[in-house]
């Protein structure tokens, strides 16, 4: 484990990017390299003020967590037969941690949200300057950071939810650590009340 010298985050592997950047030339290459740096960054809350640094083998990354997001997403759409779009839903849970890529995960109460909102923002900027191409991911980025559709609203709510169904993954109590005042759409305090019920025991005090 080491830090990531774009944002000082603890990071699994240098990236591949910063490393190999003279070699890289192709617009996709260029963006591959950069995005899939959220498969190194840790999230930073589980490793450095819940489970603890000792859990490095276990704490999901924060692609990890998008993908879980995306999935839930889709789970909950379909399940519920929500009038939501599908696929902006999918592409709004994939790009909403594009600015971790070089702003780095900020665990909550670090930083102002606006302060947040304008390191990621410029982080986003940095990253799709890369490609000479157009891409919606700044887009997209915006429209969920601005909670501008319901979808956007919805996948909002979702990220939320998300972290407390992975605390039980971990074993451990969810009301301990975390708030659930902006999850209230009423399928998801459903699944968080079965998710509540769920008995569980702090891992740390088995690592």
């Amino acid at each position: 484990m080491q830090k990531d010298i774009n944002n000082k985050n603890f990071v699994k592997n240098q990236n591949a990017y910063t490393k190999y950047k003279k070699y890289i030339h192709n617009d996709v290459l260029k963006l591959y390299y950069q995005l899939t740096h959220l498969k190194n960054l840790y999230r930073q809350g589980w490793l450095t003020h819940i489970i603890g640094m000792n859990g490095e083998n276990i704490v999901e990354s924060v692609a990890d967590h998008s993908w879980s997001v995306t999935m839930l997403s889709m789970t909950i759409i379909q399940k519920y037969n929500l009038n939501l779009d599908l696929e902006k839903c999918m592409k709004l849970s994939l790009v909403h941690e594009l600015g971790e890529v070089y702003a780095g995960d900020f665990i909550p109460n670090q930083i102002s949200s606006e302060q947040k909102h304008k390191l990621e923002e410029k982080a986003v900027d940095i990253l799709l300057g890369e490609a000479n191409f157009i891409t919606d991911f700044k887009k997209l980025w915006l429209e969920y950071e601005n909670q501008l559709t319901e979808e956007a609203i919805f996948v909002k709510q979702v990220d939320k939810l998300e972290p407390i169904l992975q605390a039980v993954s971990y074993d451990l109590k969810p009301k301990d650590f975390f708030k659930d005042d902006s999850i209230t759409l009423p399928y998801l305090r459903d699944l968080l009340n079965e998710v509540y019920k769920i008995p569980s025991s702090k891992l740390t005090k088995k690592l």
